[in-house]
């Protein structure tokens, strides 16, 4: 079983185990970002990558389309822009008092300071601050680029064992997965003609 169907069977059951009059909406944003400056080696999976995570999270998970926000070699000004979408979509989904679930997923280039599109920084910081934001009850971030594991330590945050279900009524906050340590590499492969970390998350 891959690790994202692990997950959305987790999800499920937590949503699962809430009151029959609360409604779960899943609200996801992918990007895939090839380009990452004029210094850096320009990828050639990242998109790929963001399109089969989002492929694979429609088959699994029954999202409706009209939740699903996937961007193809965003700069910095598209990437926020698809972060400010997902927050104004957070904040009309909870006016009707749904349960709301959210989860970014980004293949691309990052060093230890934050995101980098098209040669410009998103930081780890704006990034943490943008997922507080969308006031959902669960939030989820998965970095699929070098130097990710870096957004674990802004406000002291530390890499935890692997759980499988909570048991409380009501699992609520956020969690990172992310393909690489604060100062590792994540590395793609034409053999594959994807990334190692987002090839075996969604095949297992």
């Amino acid at each position: 079983m891959s690790l994202v169907r692990a997950l959305l069977i987790v999800v499920a059951a937590v949503g699962l185990s809430q009151p029959v009059e609360a409604e779960v909406r899943r609200l996801i944003l992918a990007a895939g970002a090839n380009n990452g400056g004029v210094d850096r080696e320009l990828l050639r999976y990242a998109v790929s990558d963001a399109e089969q995570f989002v492929e694979v999270l429609q088959e699994m998970g029954g999202l409706d389309p009209a939740d699903v926000l996937l961007l193809r070699d965003p700069d910095l000004a598209a990437f926020e822009k698809g972060l400010a979408d997902l927050g104004r979509r957070v904040k009309a989904a909870s006016r009707r008092g749904d349960r709301l679930e959210v989860l970014l997923y980004y293949s691309g280039h990052a060093d230890e300071e934050g995101l980098l599109l098209a040669g410009d920084h998103l930081g780890y910081q704006q990034l943490l601050d943008s997922l507080k934001t969308a006031n959902a009850a669960v939030r989820i971030a998965v970095l699929d680029a070098c130097n990710s594991g870096s957004i674990t330590r802004i406000k002291g945050g530390k890499p935890k064992p692997p759980f499988l279900v909570d048991e409380s009524f009501d699992m609520r906050g956020y969690a990172f997965l992310t393909s690489s340590s604060a100062d590792e590499a994540a590395q793609e492969s034409d053999l594959i003609e994807a990334s190692f970390f987002t090839h075996y998350l969604i095949s297992g």
